[in-house]
């Protein structure tokens, strides 16, 4: 329902002269760029949702239900330590969840040499999450740790301006065919009922 809505809502705005893709630009629901600091070094993170549509996205999975989770790391030294990986649930949005009393899921911590990793994340429930990693040497003298916050089923600040926009579009649309009407200038007329034939 919600996706239904945001599709008719770019489309009367494109009618409106407003390109849906300008808006989407602004966007972040296509980004395969989504960047994790671990530490001084970095790795890619997106989430899907593969049998709901092809997006991929960064910070916002539009619904609940079955997803896929990617990261992919170019770092040859990430690529020889031990991932440990962990879904946390998060109170709010900026809030920091503990890697040990918030686990949603934990992955079994191995190594993955050619740096990428996915698996399978059924969120069950709309939310604040974040993705948890933590990389160590074979010998714990090295560790790098980084975190990428990321909601689910949520209406995101982008998707609550469009709706607001969409509704005072509505509003000015509206009265102006009203006005037009009880002036007569509309191209057709509105046939009065209270009137006896």
């Amino acid at each position: 329902m919600k996706k239904l809505f945001l599709g008719a809502a770019l489309a009367i705005l494109a009618s409106a002269g407003v390109s849906s893709h300008a808006l989407a630009a602004g966007w972040h629901y296509y980004d395969p760029d989504c960047p994790i600091a671990i530490g001084p070094k970095s790795m890619k993170f997106v989430a899907m949702q593969p049998k709901k549509n092809i997006d991929r996205e960064c910070d916002a999975l539009p619904d609940t239900g079955a997803s896929v989770i990617v990261l992919d790391a170019s770092d040859n030294e990430l690529r020889d330590m031990n991932w440990d990986v962990r879904v946390l649930r998060a109170k709010a949005p900026d809030s920091q969840p503990d890697p040990e009393a918030d686990v949603v899921s934990r992955q079994p911590i191995q190594k993955f040499r050619n740096g990428m990793m996915n698996f399978d994340q059924n969120f069950k429930q709309a939310g604040n999450y974040e993705l948890y990693v933590k990389l160590t040497s074979d010998d714990g003298a090295k560790s790098y740790e980084g975190r990428h916050p990321f909601s689910v089923g949520l209406v995101t600040d982008e998707e609550f301006y469009l709706y607001i926009g969409f509704g005072i579009f509505i509003l000015l649309a509206g009265g102006v065919a009203f006005t037009m009407w009880r002036q007569g200038k509309l191209f057709f007329k509105i046939p009065n009922f209270a009137k006896p034939s």
